[in-house]
C-alpha cells in the first residue's frame, strides 16, 4: 500500500510539473516508473501480475487528470481512430491526424475523413468545420466521467458537442450533433493537452 502511495505521489509530481499548454505528444513516457522498492524475489506471478495491474490504473489515472485539466483550460485535442455516422457502426483504424476535435481558447475545428473514394467536402472523404466555441461546460458525472459539452459556431454548420472522457483513463468519445441536417457523428480516440497558437481559426 505504502509502494502504491508513492507511485501516485510520484506521478502527481509529474503532472504538476508538466506545463499546461504542453503540445500533443506521446504521453507514453509516464509509463516509466522507477523502482521505489525492491521487488520480492519470491513474488508470485499472480503478485507481479496483481502490481502491474495497480500501476497502470495509477498511470491511467494520471492520464484523466491530464485529459480533464486539457477541457478545463480549453486546449486540447481529441485524436480519433475510430468514426461513426448516425446509422453505421463504427469505422476503426482511422488516420488520427485527419479525424479530430480540438479546441484553442474560444475557438475549435472538427474533422472527419472516412476510407473511402469519395472526396467529401473537406477532399479527404468526410467534412471540416471551424468554427468559435460558446456555452462551454464542464462537469464529472456519478461514474467519474469527465463531461463536457459546448456549441461551435462556423460558417457552413452550427454544431452542438459533448464529449465524454472515461473515468481514470484519456480515452473519450465524442457526439457531434449538427443543429442543420440530420444524424450526428462520433468519434473515439485519446484526449490531450494540446496548445499551439500558430493555429489560425477562421469560423
Amino acid at each position: 500500500m505504502k509502494q502504491t502511495n508513492f507511485f501516485f505521489a510520484l506521478l502527481m509530481m509529474v503532472l504538476m510539473a508538466l506545463p499546461a499548454t504542453a503540445l500533443a505528444q506521446d504521453y507514453d513516457d509516464i509509463y516509466v516508473i522507477d523502482e521505489t522498492a525492491p521487488i520480492p524475489a519470491n513474488e508470485t506471478s499472480r503478485e507481479k501480475k496483481d502490481r502491474i495491474k495497480r500501476d497502470q490504473q495509477i498511470v491511467d489515472s494520471v492520464f484523466h487528470l491530464k485529459a480533464a485539466r486539457a477541457v478545463e483550460d480549453g486546449y486540447f485535442v481529441l485524436q480519433a481512430t475510430q468514426v461513426r455516422g448516425s446509422y453505421g457502426s463504427y469505422e476503426m483504424g482511422l488516420n488520427n491526424n485527419t479525424n479530430f476535435m480540438l479546441m484553442q481558447g474560444d475557438k475549435g475545428i472538427f474533422q472527419v475523413a472516412f476510407n473511402n473514394m469519395d472526396s467529401g467536402a473537406n477532399g479527404l472523404g468526410g467534412i471540416t468545420l471551424h468554427g468559435r466555441i460558446s456555452n462551454k461546460n464542464v462537469k464529472t458525472d456519478k461514474k467519474g466521467n469527465t463531461i463536457v459539452t459546448y456549441t461551435m459556431i462556423g460558417r457552413s454548420m452550427n454544431t452542438s458537442v459533448t464529449i465524454t472522457i472515461f473515468n481514470g483513463s484519456d480515452q473519450a468519445v465524442a457526439d457531434v450533433f449538427p443543429n442543420l441536417g440530420r444524424g450526428n457523428i462520433s468519434l473515439r480516440g485519446r484526449l490531450v493537452p494540446y496548445r499551439n497558437d500558430n493555429i489560425n481559426i477562421n469560423p
